[in-house]
């Protein structure tokens, strides 16, 4: 079937997902609400007709989703990991900084790939995105030190920041809204299967040939999916996207952009967690470079409200998505389960390896079997919401899962049954299935699809940001303030007290080179501070749940 380009839709990037003009569709307008447009009416259209197929359909999921792997395995891998590698730079106090370093960029970036594919094409951003992750993992393996290490961690969230985004995006052109829940699905199942390789192959890539390669493992699976896009996703000539040159039309569309929002977003979330990650932890919280920190995260956080309400580009947070009571418990919902999710998920490998005394591929591999709860979830809801919707009844369902899944871990003794390990796994990794792509198709249901995507994928990151920063902050201080005082019926001299003491927050492998009665003491302390944890990650779980029942979502047919 060949669909016919019309005048009015010049200027919006065309792709081919089929062979021989078999299937073509259009792709969203500037502001990402055109819908797929056809030369036959749409009742004219058999029910089969509209529905993807064919050969070239298949490769971009196959692209697509390659990526959606990978951000599900780059999420988990540097879980199960990030404590080994912090020990082998003496820097588990500021280990954090490898994941919110990924999280600060793809976080501020997120939204534009929306506004950027709308100019330069979908199959243009899935390549930038995608070779920007691939280098960023290249030097994450090739680092020498933690602050290299930090900088390539927040290049490859550049382009991480593109892979889910991307991929919603796509999907959401040539799948129509009644039917994209079941691949939102599939996706997410995806994503969970990335997981669950990302926990079990890290910890097992640190303990045999070394963290750096779960890192180097990734480029070759990045390289295929940007091979594969670049043949199958096709962008038009610029004369058809109207483009051409330097004309109004293409200046016009870049004035658009709203990078001096994302630049703030950046600088203001670097300061805050640059605030948190020094309070406490290297210096008290009354000292001037904490307060200064602090200071100028509220400063720039503020500009940058004060830019997306005044400017006249396409926001990163475009205010209308802040409007309403429903709108804002949806967002803010957003927000704590991002929270909840992402301190729950790097702090169960580290209560593993700290606890237990468990290896880094033993702590990995007991997250593998509960990860499958997470695409699991996923399935469910999007079987629930292609037949019956129920958005909002799901945000609720998965918030509570999450609930009790924070709550039994925080239940969990010092010396507990074995079996409490796996089973009490599983409630949080099916709520987080449930919740995500629930929390996107209530805005999707409510707003344009491209402006949604990016919304909820910020916001969403944004609380991932804050819950590992918290998270780290949390143990840090416990750590700080109460291992002097459990340590000191030790007899050791003060001064050998004080290394043992800073070596334990530095690095999580020393404790297994400590006398039984220092390493006992000591992991008990960690006992209690990664419990405090999970006390704040079951508490912002429970927000988030009470905020939901105020989310309101149309059925996916609607709208």
């Amino acid at each position: 079937m060949s669909i016919e380009r019309p005048e009015e839709a010049r200027g919006v990037p065309l792709l081919s997902y089929g062979t021989d003009d078999e299937f073509e569709y259009q792709v969203s307008n500037l502001n990402g609400s055109t819908p797929l447009l056809r030369t036959e009416s749409e009742s004219e259209i058999d029910e089969t007709e509209s529905k993807p197929h064919g050969p070239g359909f298949f490769w971009i999921q196959a692209a697509i989703f390659s990526n959606v792997f990978l951000a599900g395995f780059d999420g988990t891998i540097t879980a199960s990991t990030y404590a080994v590698i912090g020990s082998d730079f003496n820097a588990a106090n500021t280990i954090s900084w490898i994941t919110t370093a990924y999280l600060i960029t793809s976080t501020a970036f997120q939204p534009l790939y929306g506004r950027f594919s709308d100019i330069l094409g979908r199959r243009t951003c899935f390549l930038i995105a995608t070779m920007t992750f691939l280098l960023g993992c290249l030097g994450c393996g090739l680092a020498p030190n933690i602050i290299l290490l930090d900088l390539m961690r927040a290049l490859a969230g550049l382009g991480g920041g593109g892979l889910i985004t991307m991929a919603t995006i796509i999907n959401s052109d040539i799948i129509p809204l009644e039917n994209r829940g079941m691949y939102q699905a599939v996706q997410n199942g995806f994503y969970g299967f990335g997981a669950i390789c990302g926990a079990s192959i890290g910890g097992i890539l640190a303990d045999t040939i070394g963290w750096r390669w779960c890192f180097g493992c990734q480029v070759p699976i990045a390289f295929a999916a940007m091979l594969i896009g670049y043949f199958v996703i096709i962008n038009p000539p610029p004369a058809d996207r109207g483009l051409e040159g330097q004309g109004a039309v293409g200046k016009s569309l870049w004035t658009q952009i709203d990078l001096s929002g994302a630049v703030l977003l950046v600088f203001g979330l670097s300061a805050q967690l640059a605030a948190l990650s020094l309070g406490g932890n290297q210096y008290p919280w009354s000292d001037i470079r904490v307060i200064i920190c602090l200071v100028a995260s509220f400063v720039i956080l503020g500009a940058f409200i004060w830019v997306e309400l005044k400017t006249k580009a396409l926001p990163v947070m475009p205010m209308l998505m802040l409007q309403g009571i429903p709108t804002i418990a949806n967002t803010i919902s957003n927000i704590l389960v991002g929270m909840s999710s992402f301190a729950f998920l790097f702090m169960i490998p580290l209560f593993f390896q700290v606890v237990l005394k468990d290896s880094a591929s033993k702590a990995g591999l007991r997250l593998a079997i509960p990860s499958l709860a997470t695409p699991v979830g996923g399935l469910i809801a999007g079987f629930i919401m292609s037949r019956w919707g129920l958005l909002s009844q799901l945000v609720r369902a998965g918030c509570f899962f999450m609930v009790l899944g924070n709550g039994l871990i925080c239940s969990l003794r010092y010396h507990d049954s074995t079996w409490k390990y796996i089973l009490y796994l599983f409630p949080a990794n099916v709520g987080q299935g449930i919740v995500f792509p629930s929390i996107l198709f209530t805005n999707i249901s409510a707003f344009e699809q491209s402006l949604s995507t990016s919304m909820v994928y910020l916001f969403r990151s944004m609380g991932m940001v804050w819950g590992v920063a918290a998270a780290s902050t949390i143990i840090q201080n416990v750590l700080s303030s109460r291992l002097p005082s459990a340590l000191s019926g030790i007899p050791k001299k003060e001064k050998k007290r004080a290394k043992i003491i800073e070596d334990i927050r530095h690095s999580v492998t020393v404790l297994r080179d400590l006398d039984p009665e220092i390493q006992d003491l000591a992991r008990r302390v960690y006992f209690d501070a990664l419990r405090y944890t999970f006390i704040a990650s079951t508490a912002w779980a429970a927000a988030a749940f009470l905020v939901a029942f105020f989310t309101k979502g149309k059925r996916l047919d609607r709208k």
